[in-house]
Protein backbone atom coordinates (compact mmCIF):
# COMPACT_ATOMS: atom_id res chain seq x y z
CA UNK A 1 0.00 0.00 0.00
CA UNK A 2 2.55 2.19 1.08
CA UNK A 3 4.61 1.51 -2.34
CA UNK A 4 1.54 2.27 -4.21
CA UNK A 5 1.31 5.69 -2.51
CA UNK A 6 -2.40 4.60 -1.06
CA UNK A 7 -3.05 6.34 2.09
CA UNK A 8 -2.44 4.41 5.71
CA UNK A 9 -3.37 5.30 8.75
CA UNK A 10 -3.32 3.29 12.58
CA UNK A 11 -6.02 1.51 12.17
CA UNK A 12 -4.02 -0.09 9.05
CA UNK A 13 -1.67 -1.01 10.71
CA UNK A 14 -3.59 -2.39 13.70
CA UNK A 15 -5.08 -4.43 11.25
CA UNK A 16 -1.62 -5.69 9.87
CA UNK A 17 -0.29 -6.23 13.60
CA UNK A 18 -3.10 -8.59 14.73
CA UNK A 19 -2.78 -10.45 11.27
CA UNK A 20 0.92 -11.12 11.95
CA UNK A 21 0.07 -11.75 16.10
CA UNK A 22 -2.54 -14.51 14.61
CA UNK A 23 0.02 -16.22 11.97
CA UNK A 24 2.06 -16.42 15.11
CA UNK A 25 4.73 -13.73 13.44
CA UNK A 26 5.04 -11.73 16.74
CA UNK A 27 8.28 -10.53 15.56
CA UNK A 28 6.97 -8.82 12.34
CA UNK A 29 4.17 -7.48 14.42
CA UNK A 30 7.08 -5.54 16.66
CA UNK A 31 8.20 -4.64 13.00
CA UNK A 32 5.50 -2.67 12.32
CA UNK A 33 5.18 -1.04 15.47
CA UNK A 34 8.68 0.66 15.11
CA UNK A 35 7.20 1.55 11.34
CA UNK A 36 4.30 3.73 12.70
CA UNK A 37 6.95 5.63 14.66
CA UNK A 38 8.95 6.08 11.75
CA UNK A 39 5.79 7.55 9.85
CA UNK A 40 4.66 9.46 12.58
CA UNK A 41 2.18 8.15 13.79
CA UNK A 42 1.23 6.91 17.44
CA UNK A 43 -0.05 3.61 18.38
CA UNK A 44 -3.14 3.68 20.31
CA UNK A 45 -4.52 1.08 23.07
CA UNK A 46 -5.48 -1.25 20.68
CA UNK A 47 -1.87 -1.58 19.18
CA UNK A 48 -0.54 -2.36 22.58
CA UNK A 49 -3.55 -4.72 23.67
CA UNK A 50 -2.85 -6.76 20.94
CA UNK A 51 0.90 -6.97 20.88
CA UNK A 52 0.59 -7.72 24.73
CA UNK A 53 -2.22 -10.97 23.33
CA UNK A 54 0.20 -11.59 20.42
CA UNK A 55 3.27 -12.41 23.06
CA UNK A 56 1.05 -14.61 24.93
CA UNK A 57 -0.17 -16.49 22.32
CA UNK A 58 3.82 -17.17 21.82
CA UNK A 59 4.48 -18.14 25.45
CA UNK A 60 6.29 -15.24 25.72
CA UNK A 61 4.59 -14.33 29.28
CA UNK A 62 7.54 -12.50 30.59
CA UNK A 63 7.85 -10.41 27.75
CA UNK A 64 4.24 -9.31 27.55
CA UNK A 65 4.88 -8.62 31.87
CA UNK A 66 7.41 -6.26 30.70
CA UNK A 67 6.02 -4.73 27.72
CA UNK A 68 2.92 -3.80 29.62
CA UNK A 69 4.87 -2.89 32.85
CA UNK A 70 6.81 -0.49 30.39
CA UNK A 71 3.56 0.60 28.75
CA UNK A 72 2.54 2.15 32.51
CA UNK A 73 6.12 3.01 33.83
CA UNK A 74 6.71 5.81 30.12
CA UNK A 75 2.81 6.45 30.04
CA UNK A 76 3.08 5.12 26.29
CA UNK A 77 -0.44 4.89 26.54
CA UNK A 78 -3.53 4.36 28.85
CA UNK A 79 -4.23 1.09 29.17
CA UNK A 80 -8.09 0.03 29.09
CA UNK A 81 -10.03 -3.21 30.83
CA UNK A 82 -9.26 -5.33 27.75
CA UNK A 83 -5.40 -4.30 27.67
CA UNK A 84 -5.76 -5.75 31.62
CA UNK A 85 -7.63 -8.43 30.83
CA UNK A 86 -5.81 -9.81 28.35
CA UNK A 87 -2.69 -9.24 30.33
CA UNK A 88 -4.52 -10.84 33.28
CA UNK A 89 -5.48 -13.62 31.61
CA UNK A 90 -2.23 -14.65 30.20
CA UNK A 91 -0.76 -14.31 33.85
CA UNK A 92 -3.31 -16.95 34.88
CA UNK A 93 -2.94 -19.30 32.23
CA UNK A 94 1.00 -19.51 32.81
CA UNK A 95 -0.04 -20.25 36.32
CA UNK A 96 0.64 -17.14 37.59
CA UNK A 97 -1.82 -16.70 39.95
CA UNK A 98 -0.84 -14.15 42.69
CA UNK A 99 0.67 -12.10 40.09
CA UNK A 100 -2.48 -11.54 37.97
CA UNK A 101 -4.05 -10.93 41.07
CA UNK A 102 -2.14 -7.96 41.95
CA UNK A 103 -2.60 -6.56 38.56
CA UNK A 104 -6.44 -7.08 39.18
CA UNK A 105 -6.25 -5.04 42.44
CA UNK A 106 -4.14 -2.51 40.81
CA UNK A 107 -6.98 -1.78 37.77
CA UNK A 108 -8.33 0.79 40.07
CA UNK A 109 -5.49 2.62 40.56
CA UNK A 110 -5.44 3.04 37.11
CA UNK A 111 -9.35 4.14 37.16
CA UNK A 112 -9.88 1.24 34.93
CA UNK A 113 -13.56 -0.97 36.29
CA UNK A 114 -12.47 -4.79 35.92
CA UNK A 115 -15.14 -6.80 33.84
CA UNK A 116 -16.84 -9.77 34.23
CA UNK A 117 -14.58 -11.22 32.06
CA UNK A 118 -11.58 -9.77 34.21
CA UNK A 119 -13.61 -11.68 37.36
CA UNK A 120 -13.81 -14.59 35.25
CA UNK A 121 -10.58 -15.15 33.95
CA UNK A 122 -9.39 -14.87 38.04
CA UNK A 123 -12.20 -17.15 39.42
CA UNK A 124 -11.15 -19.51 36.63
CA UNK A 125 -7.47 -19.46 37.73
CA UNK A 126 -8.29 -19.70 41.88
CA UNK A 127 -10.89 -22.38 41.31
CA UNK A 128 -8.08 -24.82 38.99
CA UNK A 129 -5.60 -23.63 42.25
CA UNK A 130 -8.28 -25.75 44.34
CA UNK A 131 -9.15 -21.87 46.28
CA UNK A 132 -12.85 -22.21 45.56
CA UNK A 133 -13.42 -19.89 48.72
CA UNK A 134 -11.20 -16.87 47.39
CA UNK A 135 -13.14 -17.45 44.03
CA UNK A 136 -16.89 -17.39 45.93
CA UNK A 137 -15.37 -13.86 47.69
CA UNK A 138 -15.11 -12.76 44.05
CA UNK A 139 -18.29 -14.15 42.65
CA UNK A 140 -19.76 -12.23 45.99
CA UNK A 141 -17.27 -9.15 45.31
CA UNK A 142 -18.69 -8.79 41.85
CA UNK A 143 -22.43 -9.37 42.92
CA UNK A 144 -21.57 -6.03 45.59
CA UNK A 145 -20.03 -3.74 42.32
CA UNK A 146 -23.11 -4.84 39.99
CA UNK A 147 -20.70 -6.59 37.80
CA UNK A 148 -23.14 -9.47 36.66
CA UNK A 149 -21.16 -13.39 36.25
CA UNK A 150 -21.65 -15.08 32.92
CA UNK A 151 -22.81 -18.90 32.90
CA UNK A 152 -19.09 -19.56 32.14
CA UNK A 153 -17.96 -17.92 35.56
CA UNK A 154 -20.52 -19.82 37.52
CA UNK A 155 -19.71 -23.17 35.85
CA UNK A 156 -15.68 -22.49 36.70
CA UNK A 157 -16.74 -22.88 40.01
CA UNK A 158 -19.70 -25.69 40.02
CA UNK A 159 -17.32 -27.58 38.51
CA UNK A 160 -14.74 -27.20 41.40
CA UNK A 161 -17.62 -27.14 44.22
CA UNK A 162 -18.72 -30.52 42.76
CA UNK A 163 -15.07 -32.01 42.46
CA UNK A 164 -14.81 -31.09 46.39
CA UNK A 165 -18.68 -32.52 46.70
CA UNK A 166 -19.89 -29.52 48.58
CA UNK A 167 -22.99 -30.30 47.28
CA UNK A 168 -25.35 -27.96 49.10
CA UNK A 169 -23.58 -25.12 47.83
CA UNK A 170 -23.69 -26.54 44.58
CA UNK A 171 -27.63 -26.39 44.43
CA UNK A 172 -27.26 -22.96 46.39
CA UNK A 173 -25.02 -21.60 43.43
CA UNK A 174 -27.32 -22.99 40.60
CA UNK A 175 -30.47 -21.74 42.11
CA UNK A 176 -29.07 -18.06 42.82
CA UNK A 177 -28.17 -18.39 39.03
CA UNK A 178 -31.47 -19.10 37.86
CA UNK A 179 -34.18 -17.71 40.10
CA UNK A 180 -31.74 -14.20 41.11
CA UNK A 181 -29.51 -13.68 38.30
CA UNK A 182 -31.94 -15.10 35.69
CA UNK A 183 -28.70 -16.63 33.86
CA UNK A 184 -29.53 -19.79 31.62
CA UNK A 185 -27.44 -22.78 32.58
CA UNK A 186 -26.39 -24.14 29.31
CA UNK A 187 -25.73 -27.86 28.68
CA UNK A 188 -21.86 -27.41 30.00
CA UNK A 189 -23.19 -26.32 33.29
CA UNK A 190 -25.77 -29.54 33.47
CA UNK A 191 -23.25 -31.78 31.98
CA UNK A 192 -21.01 -30.90 34.80
CA UNK A 193 -23.31 -31.94 37.11
CA UNK A 194 -24.64 -35.01 35.78
CA UNK A 195 -20.80 -36.13 35.54
CA UNK A 196 -20.33 -35.14 38.74
CA UNK A 197 -23.64 -36.59 40.54
CA UNK A 198 -22.91 -40.16 38.37
CA UNK A 199 -19.23 -40.23 39.30
CA UNK A 200 -20.29 -39.63 43.03
CA UNK A 201 -23.07 -42.63 42.70
CA UNK A 202 -25.94 -39.85 42.84
CA UNK A 203 -27.62 -41.95 39.50
CA UNK A 204 -31.26 -40.23 41.16
CA UNK A 205 -29.28 -36.56 41.49
CA UNK A 206 -28.70 -37.01 37.84
CA UNK A 207 -31.72 -38.38 36.33
CA UNK A 208 -33.11 -35.43 37.71
CA UNK A 209 -30.67 -32.90 36.41
CA UNK A 210 -31.62 -34.77 33.21
CA UNK A 211 -35.25 -33.86 33.61
CA UNK A 212 -34.86 -30.04 34.62
CA UNK A 213 -32.42 -29.97 31.18
CA UNK A 214 -35.58 -31.04 29.19
CA UNK A 215 -38.05 -29.14 30.96
CA UNK A 216 -36.08 -26.08 29.97
CA UNK A 217 -35.84 -27.16 26.46
CA UNK A 218 -31.95 -27.80 26.53
CA UNK A 219 -31.28 -30.59 24.80
CA UNK A 220 -28.96 -33.53 26.18
CA UNK A 221 -26.08 -34.48 24.17
CA UNK A 222 -23.80 -37.38 23.78
CA UNK A 223 -21.60 -36.31 27.46
CA UNK A 224 -24.63 -35.94 29.05
CA UNK A 225 -25.90 -39.71 28.32
CA UNK A 226 -22.26 -40.72 28.25
CA UNK A 227 -22.05 -39.37 31.76
CA UNK A 228 -24.50 -41.32 33.46
CA UNK A 229 -23.82 -44.17 31.88
CA UNK A 230 -20.53 -44.56 33.22
CA UNK A 231 -22.43 -44.04 36.88
CA UNK A 232 -24.41 -47.04 35.93
CA UNK A 233 -21.21 -49.40 35.46
CA UNK A 234 -19.60 -47.89 38.11
CA UNK A 235 -22.64 -48.98 40.35
CA UNK A 236 -22.72 -52.16 38.49
CA UNK A 237 -26.02 -51.50 36.83
CA UNK A 238 -25.46 -53.19 33.52
CA UNK A 239 -28.78 -54.01 32.31
CA UNK A 240 -29.67 -49.69 32.46
CA UNK A 241 -26.04 -49.05 31.19
CA UNK A 242 -27.03 -51.11 27.54
CA UNK A 243 -30.81 -49.48 27.89
CA UNK A 244 -29.04 -46.09 28.06
CA UNK A 245 -27.28 -47.06 24.75
CA UNK A 246 -30.70 -47.76 23.24
CA UNK A 247 -31.54 -44.12 24.56
CA UNK A 248 -28.71 -42.45 22.93
CA UNK A 249 -29.83 -44.28 19.63
CA UNK A 250 -33.94 -43.32 19.58
CA UNK A 251 -32.82 -39.91 20.45
CA UNK A 252 -30.97 -39.53 16.85
CA UNK A 253 -27.49 -38.86 19.32
CA UNK A 254 -24.64 -40.55 17.31
CA UNK A 255 -22.47 -42.41 20.21
CA UNK A 256 -18.68 -41.94 20.34
CA UNK A 257 -15.66 -44.60 20.40
CA UNK A 258 -15.50 -43.45 24.20
CA UNK A 259 -19.50 -44.04 24.68
CA UNK A 260 -18.96 -48.16 23.76
CA UNK A 261 -15.16 -48.30 25.69
CA UNK A 262 -17.39 -47.81 28.95
CA UNK A 263 -19.69 -50.29 28.25
CA UNK A 264 -16.93 -52.86 27.41
CA UNK A 265 -14.57 -52.41 30.15
CA UNK A 266 -17.72 -52.47 32.41
CA UNK A 267 -19.00 -56.00 31.23
CA UNK A 268 -15.23 -57.37 30.87
CA UNK A 269 -14.98 -55.93 34.67
CA UNK A 270 -18.26 -58.04 35.57
CA UNK A 271 -16.28 -61.03 33.53
CA UNK A 272 -19.25 -61.32 31.27
CA UNK A 273 -16.68 -61.25 28.24
CA UNK A 274 -19.50 -62.47 25.65
CA UNK A 275 -22.05 -59.36 26.12
CA UNK A 276 -18.72 -57.05 25.61
CA UNK A 277 -17.52 -58.84 22.83
CA UNK A 278 -20.79 -58.41 21.19
CA UNK A 279 -21.06 -54.87 22.04
CA UNK A 280 -17.33 -54.38 20.77
CA UNK A 281 -18.57 -56.01 17.10
CA UNK A 282 -22.03 -53.72 17.29
CA UNK A 283 -19.47 -50.69 16.87
CA UNK A 284 -19.40 -51.26 13.34
CA UNK A 285 -23.47 -50.34 13.12
CA UNK A 286 -22.78 -46.87 14.51
CA UNK A 287 -20.52 -46.28 11.73
CA UNK A 288 -17.54 -46.37 14.28
CA UNK A 289 -14.00 -47.92 14.20
CA UNK A 290 -12.61 -49.67 18.06
CA UNK A 291 -9.61 -47.68 19.25
CA UNK A 292 -6.30 -49.11 20.93
CA UNK A 293 -8.35 -48.48 24.08
CA UNK A 294 -10.93 -50.75 23.33
CA UNK A 295 -8.91 -53.70 21.90
CA UNK A 296 -6.41 -53.41 25.28
CA UNK A 297 -9.93 -53.31 27.32
CA UNK A 298 -10.59 -56.53 25.67
CA UNK A 299 -6.86 -58.37 25.76
CA UNK A 300 -7.13 -56.89 29.62
CA UNK A 301 -10.62 -58.79 29.97
CA UNK A 302 -9.44 -62.31 28.41
CA UNK A 303 -6.47 -62.16 29.96
CA UNK A 304 -8.25 -62.17 33.57
CA UNK A 305 -10.25 -64.45 32.61
CA UNK A 306 -7.25 -66.93 31.86
CA UNK A 307 -7.97 -66.96 28.00
CA UNK A 308 -4.36 -65.41 27.59
CA UNK A 309 -3.93 -67.73 23.87
CA UNK A 310 -7.10 -66.37 22.96
CA UNK A 311 -6.11 -63.09 23.96
CA UNK A 312 -2.86 -63.32 21.79
CA UNK A 313 -5.01 -64.82 18.95
CA UNK A 314 -7.45 -61.71 18.89
CA UNK A 315 -4.17 -59.60 18.68
CA UNK A 316 -2.44 -60.67 15.64
CA UNK A 317 -6.04 -60.78 14.20
CA UNK A 318 -6.75 -57.16 15.09
CA UNK A 319 -3.16 -56.32 13.79
CA UNK A 320 -3.71 -57.84 10.66
CA UNK A 321 -6.63 -55.94 10.08
CA UNK A 322 -4.00 -52.78 10.42
CA UNK A 323 -5.41 -51.73 13.92
CA UNK A 324 -1.46 -50.67 15.96
CA UNK A 325 -0.99 -51.95 19.23
CA UNK A 326 0.56 -49.32 21.66
CA UNK A 327 3.06 -50.02 24.41
CA UNK A 328 0.39 -49.90 26.75
CA UNK A 329 -1.68 -52.75 24.49
CA UNK A 330 1.77 -54.92 24.83
CA UNK A 331 1.83 -54.56 28.82
CA UNK A 332 -1.66 -55.52 29.10
CA UNK A 333 -0.97 -59.11 26.90
CA UNK A 334 2.55 -59.45 28.14
CA UNK A 335 1.13 -59.29 31.94
CA UNK A 336 -1.61 -61.98 31.18
CA UNK A 337 0.80 -64.26 29.67
CA UNK A 338 3.26 -64.04 32.28
CA UNK A 339 0.40 -64.49 34.82
CA UNK A 340 -0.96 -67.50 33.27
CA UNK A 341 2.20 -68.83 33.03
CA UNK A 342 2.98 -68.31 29.15
CA UNK A 343 6.64 -66.96 29.73
CA UNK A 344 7.89 -68.09 26.55
CA UNK A 345 4.72 -66.44 24.44
CA UNK A 346 5.31 -63.40 26.26
CA UNK A 347 9.14 -63.20 25.57
CA UNK A 348 8.72 -63.74 21.80
CA UNK A 349 6.17 -60.96 21.84
CA UNK A 350 8.27 -58.87 23.68
CA UNK A 351 11.16 -59.45 20.89
CA UNK A 352 8.27 -57.74 18.21
CA UNK A 353 7.85 -54.58 20.21
CA UNK A 354 10.71 -52.57 18.57
CA UNK A 355 9.99 -54.27 15.28
CA UNK A 356 6.79 -52.54 15.76
CA UNK A 357 8.15 -49.08 15.80
CA UNK A 358 7.19 -49.01 19.46
CA UNK A 359 10.48 -48.65 22.45
CA UNK A 360 9.63 -50.85 25.21
CA UNK A 361 9.15 -48.84 28.65
CA UNK A 362 10.10 -48.87 32.22
CA UNK A 363 6.94 -50.99 33.02
CA UNK A 364 7.26 -53.16 29.83
CA UNK A 365 10.97 -54.27 31.06
CA UNK A 366 9.10 -54.75 34.59
CA UNK A 367 6.40 -57.00 33.62
CA UNK A 368 8.16 -59.41 31.39
CA UNK A 369 11.41 -59.77 34.10
CA UNK A 370 8.74 -60.34 37.00
CA UNK A 371 7.52 -63.20 34.54
CA UNK A 372 10.98 -65.07 34.03
CA UNK A 373 11.52 -65.08 37.66
CA UNK A 374 8.41 -66.37 38.75
CA UNK A 375 9.34 -69.51 36.04
CA UNK A 376 12.78 -69.39 37.25
CA UNK A 377 14.36 -68.09 33.78
CA UNK A 378 16.81 -66.56 36.45
CA UNK A 379 19.11 -66.11 33.39
CA UNK A 380 16.82 -64.58 30.83
CA UNK A 381 15.43 -62.11 33.98
CA UNK A 382 19.27 -61.28 34.35
CA UNK A 383 19.62 -60.15 30.77
CA UNK A 384 16.66 -58.26 30.25
CA UNK A 385 17.60 -56.41 33.68
CA UNK A 386 21.14 -55.42 31.89
CA UNK A 387 19.35 -54.44 28.49
CA UNK A 388 16.80 -52.40 31.08
CA UNK A 389 19.79 -50.17 32.79
CA UNK A 390 21.15 -49.87 29.98
CA UNK A 391 18.29 -48.08 28.49
CA UNK A 392 18.16 -46.06 31.58
CA UNK A 393 15.35 -47.86 33.27
CA UNK A 394 15.51 -49.38 36.62
CA UNK A 395 13.26 -52.36 38.63
CA UNK A 396 10.51 -51.17 40.11
CA UNK A 397 9.10 -52.08 43.64
CA UNK A 398 7.07 -55.23 42.44
CA UNK A 399 9.39 -56.37 40.85
CA UNK A 400 12.41 -56.08 44.12
CA UNK A 401 9.65 -57.82 46.49
CA UNK A 402 9.04 -60.56 43.99
CA UNK A 403 13.52 -60.79 44.00
CA UNK A 404 13.15 -60.64 48.05
CA UNK A 405 10.21 -63.42 48.31
CA UNK A 406 12.70 -65.43 46.37
CA UNK A 407 16.16 -64.79 47.83
CA UNK A 408 13.98 -66.16 51.24
CA UNK A 409 13.23 -69.01 50.10
CA UNK A 410 16.65 -70.06 48.13
CA UNK A 411 19.26 -67.40 50.14
CA UNK A 412 22.14 -69.23 48.07
CA UNK A 413 21.31 -69.23 44.73
CA UNK A 414 24.25 -66.62 43.09
CA UNK A 415 22.31 -66.06 40.03
CA UNK A 416 19.39 -63.98 42.07
CA UNK A 417 21.82 -63.03 44.59
CA UNK A 418 23.74 -61.19 41.32
CA UNK A 419 20.20 -60.29 40.16
CA UNK A 420 19.14 -58.37 43.39
CA UNK A 421 21.98 -56.87 43.78
CA UNK A 422 21.78 -55.04 39.80
CA UNK A 423 18.33 -53.99 40.78
CA UNK A 424 19.63 -52.35 43.62
CA UNK A 425 22.16 -50.11 41.74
Amino acid sequence: MCTLSIPVDIFTFNIAINCCCHSNRVNYAFSLLATTFKRGFVPDVVTYTTLIRGLLSQHKSQEARLFFTNLIKFRQVQPNVVTFTTMIDGLCKTGHTDMALLLFRSMEKCDCEPNTVTYTAIIDSLCKRGLVDDALNLHSEMMEKCILPNVWTHNTIILVLCSLKRWEEVGLLLEQMIHDMKISPDVHTFNILVDAYSKSGKLDDAKHIIQIMNERGENPDIVTYTSLMQGYCSQGQMDEALAMLNTIRSKKIMPTSYTYNILVNAYCRELKLDIAMDIYRNMASDGLSPTVVTHTILLHGLCQLGKSMEALTFFYKIQGLGHKPDIVTYETLLGGLCKNHYVDKALSLFRTIECNGLIPESNTYNIIIRGCLWSKKYDGACKLVDKMVDCGFSSDASTTSVLRHLLLSKAQDPTLVALYQKCLH
